[in-house]
């Protein structure tokens, strides 16, 4: 029995399998139940304890990197049972977004003190922070790229020795099919590897630039946050983070097509001679289309970007004031206004969109052309094609799908990644509060916790007219202070100087420990309520007890049925705004500070829990509130 019969049989042999599992409909596979099947109200649902969590990657050893065979017990998991959280394995502890975004930090300020901040810093920053891992990956890729040639540079001999052309008798037979299969394997682990490295190379800038653009969120001084409305950062968060981690997926590809076009020239020269130059020529006339095109796809990318951010800044505004929006019967109006920036967007998209159809109906029809254009050309010249230069060719011309169909996309990602990358500097260079605002003093060295000397504070610096001036305020340690007045008189900007968030144009702020504050407003967290008042803190059960009852949600919470874990917040139950507020006065209290900030804390609360909370947890004796702490209330 010869090979061809053996494969006919065991294909057979697997067919039959297939056929008997299709009409059993059992597969051998048996699921164990979980808490998907459970009612949802089920007293066993939500209490599954979680398991600490290991890094397979981290632990893996080379030859398991190689095969990725460190993947292995999960499937095995996945096999036994449907995958919860706790299966799937932590994270590689240098994939860490807060080490990421801490080594992303002090590169940017080595760049920023040697260069200065500029849009090149934070370029020659972001080269810097991917530079070690990205020249391993780009080994595996040219590795990659070098592999996969060997098979075409082989086909002729192949075809000669199978010809009958056996000089050394089997001994060449032999060797081609040993070149073939380590061409193949070599082949096949660089490009898993590279292609791996890539997303893990993107992940981390992602990680490092989304944590830095949030931190740089926080900092930004009062100017620089008119001009970023919470809809662009969203956008640079999201989508222009998105592009440039799309850039580090094809940054290989600019090594990898010089020399992937350099051996596809040399492998047609091999077999066809003179005009291997045919074929080259019509694959840079077809690469060359690409200058104009890519030219038209950056610019449609800004008109994209710019639409898009219109659209979320008016969004953002009409949903923040819907209910104004409501009661003034403005609804329809405001909805063709978005209905119109939606169009703009919409118009942009469409002409992008275009243009990719054309690029693509450009470069699919491209193989046929320049194969046409190689074996007319050999034609004429008189050059013989065999049947083993023709495969060769055949095989070498599909080898250059590969980078003629990568290249617009190469483009059309590096102009558009371009495009982010410059929003996300510019962003990055916006002014920052300034860190001489206020003055830390230690706490050994004053019995003054809060002190403002011919204090001058503007929410515009460039201004003449100072918001507010002449401001002398002495708050000794352990003293509780109540500042009074009516709206607009600069109470909260009052606030603001203390935190240093309102830049001084005139004066000495002095502060002496840490700070919690209470805005007005009150905000909550997507998660539960305990992780809201813990604000990653770690859990103490008798100071939080205590927090609870003096802020007056133990009632609120009794009510709840999963008590503290209820989710609140987007994806959570909905809260009252005195909920919410008693929920962000526990979360100060909780933080043990050293000065208390409550601007105007009882305005969404009623009268009765009111006087609960500024005679419980403010001024009574088994308050939370240490006595030598300073309390600043607004009202």
């Amino acid at each position: 029995m010869g090979f061809a019969e053996l494969m006919d049989l065991f294909t057979l042999v697997i067919c039959t399998y297939l056929f008997a599992i299709s009409v059993r409909g059992k597969t051998g596979i048996t699921l164990i139940n979980s808490s998907i099947t459970e009612p949802l109200l089920s007293p066993s649902a939500g209490q599954q304890t979680e398991t600490k969590r290991t890094s397979l990657y981290g632990k893996a050893s080379v030859l398991d990197l190689v095969t990725f065979s460190w993947m292995t017990p999960l499937f095995v998991i996945g096999y036994k049972k449907p995958l919860d959280k706790n299966d799937v394995p932590d994270i590689d502890e240098r994939d860490y977004a807060d080490l990421l975004s801490d080594s992303f930090k002090r590169i940017l300020a080595d760049v920023e003190h040697r260069h200065g901040l500029s849009t090149l810093s934070i370029y020659r920053a972001m080269f810097l922070f991917i530079r070690r891992k990205a020249i391993l990956n780009a080994v595996f890729a040219i590795l990659c790229a070098c592999a996969s040639y060997v098979g075409p540079s082989l086909i002729n001999d192949l075809v000669k020795f199978l010809g009958g052309e056996r000089k050394n008798g089997l001994q060449k037979g032999y060797l081609l099919a040993v070149a073939f299969l380590s061409a193949k394997v070599v082949e096949t682990i660089a490009e898993r590897q590279w292609i791996f490295g890539a997303q893990r190379l993107g992940m981390r800038l992602r990680a490092a630039l989304i944590s830095h653009i949030y931190q740089k969120g926080l900092r930004l001084s009062c100017g620089a946050r008119q001009k970023h409305s919470s809809g662009e950062i969203i956008n640079y968060m999201s989508v222009d983070i998105q592009r440039i981690t799309e850039v580090m997926w094809y940054t290989n590809y600019i090594w990898m097509l010089p020399i992937q076009l350099s051996l596809a020239v040399y492998v047609l020269h091999l077999n066809l001679g003179a005009g291997a130059w045919a074929g080259l020529a019509a694959t840079l006339a077809i690469m060359t289309c690409n200058i104009p095109l890519t030219r038209l796809q950056k610019r449609l990318q800004s008109e994209i970007m710019a639409a898009k951010d219109n659209r979320m800044k008016a969004t953002t505004e009409v949903l923040r004031s819907m209910k104004i929006l409501k009661l003034q019967a403005w609804d329809t109006e405001y909805l063709q206004k978005l209905e119109a920036l939606r169009r703009e967007e919409h118009n942009w998209l469409w002409k992008s969109v275009r243009l990719s159809a054309l690029t693509t109906f450009i470069f699919w029809g491209s193989p046929a052309f320049i194969s046409s254009i190689t074996f007319g050309t050999c034609i004429l010249m008189g050059i013989p094609l065999t049947a083993g230069t023709v495969l060769s060719a055949l095989a070498t011309f599909r080898m250059l799908q590969d980078p003629i169909f990568t290249l617009p996309d190469l483009l059309s990602v590096f102009a558009q990644g371009k495009v982010s990358a410059d929003r996300v500097a510019q962003y990055l260079q916006e002014e920052e509060l300034k860190c001489d605002a206020i003055t830390e003093v230690p706490r050994n060295d004053t019995d003054y916790d809060v002190e403002i000397d011919h204090g001058a504070f503007s929410w515009e610096p460039e201004t003449t007219s100072p918001t507010i001036t002449d401001v002398n305020l002495k708050v000794k340690r352990g003293k509780k202070v109540a500042i009074c007045g009516v709206v607009g008189s600069g109470k909260s900007s009052l606030l603001s100087c203390i935190l240093g968030e309102m830049p001084k144009l005139a004066g000495t702020v002095r502060v002496s420990g840490s700070r919690a504050y209470v805005p007005q407003t009150a905000w909550i967290l997507s998660g539960n309520i305990r992780d809201n008042i813990l604000f990653g803190n770690p859990y103490d059960r008798e100071k939080y007890q205590k927090v609870i009852q003096a802020c007056a949600l133990t009632k609120d919470i009794e009510l709840f049925a999963n008590g503290d874990l209820t989710e609140i917040g987007e994806r959570g139950i909905n809260m009252s705004g005195g909920q919410k507020q008693r929920i962000q006065i526990a979360r100060s209290v909780y933080e043990d500070a050293d000065i208390y900030l409550f601007d105007d804390p009882f305005s969404a609360v009623d009268a009765h829990t009111g006087g609960q909370l500024f005679k419980v947890c403010l001024f009574s004796v088994h308050k939370p509130i240490k006595c030598d702490n300073v309390c600043m209330l607004l009202t």
